[in-house]
């Protein structure tokens, strides 16, 4: 019975190769779940602070936050680095290089290039930018991050219909725990593939 399953016959209705690809997907993601819960909890901590900035002038905290996530992520990145030095090739640090120099390169255009949005519209930018993100690793991580995309866009919609004032509040806040969610999610499926 195994040796049929492991040749990719279907198992209620779903082929074992589908499941095989999705698995090798989440393992690949593992090391990504650092990144995911620095930034949301970079994305949560601006959210407190940008609410708290209406009793308290805590603005300046705002780009604070932004250098300690983006110091952190270099610490991590190094360190995964260093590692991955003493393990077999890993070829994944060029490409997230190359979707971190496009998004910087999308953010200048964006805010201080020709296109130049107001700042008032760069927490919506987040929101559809996260969006993009979950539902562009759809295909390969399955349904978890199509609901997440489904829900960041239906949460970035409602924000930008009824409530624009407090889209760094609401948009920041959700989009930093759906982070932190899914970096938690990816931690746990790896650890449940490792023991077994």
């Amino acid at each position: 019975m195994k040796q049929a399953n492991a040749a990719g016959s279907p198992i209620g209705g779903i082929r074992t190769d589908k499941l095989s690809a999705e698995t090798e997907a989440w393992r690949a993601a593992a090391p990504y779940s650092a990144y995911l819960y620095i930034w949301g909890m970079a994305w949560m901590a601006s959210a407190i602070v940008t609410f708290v900035g209406q009793w308290r002038d805590w603005e300046l905290l705002q780009p604070v936050l932004f250098l300690v996530a983006l110091l952190l992520t270099a610490a991590v990145f190094l360190r995964q680095r260093r590692a991955s030095a003493e393990r077999p090739a890993q070829s994944g640090s060029l490409g997230a290089l190359l979707v971190a120099a496009a998004a910087g390169a999308v953010v200048w255009l964006l805010t201080r290039g020709p296109i130049g949005i107001d700042p008032f519209y760069w927490p919506v930018l987040k929101g559809l930018a996260l969006t993009a993100a979950y539902l562009a690793l759809f295909s390969r991580l399955g349904w978890v991050l199509g609901a997440f995309g489904a829900w960041m866009l239906a949460l970035t919609i409602t924000v930008v219909w009824m409530y624009l004032g407090y889209a760094p509040v609401l948009i920041g806040g959700f989009g930093g725990l759906s982070m932190v969610t899914l970096g938690a999610m990816i931690r746990m499926r790896d650890k449940g593939m490792n023991a077994q």
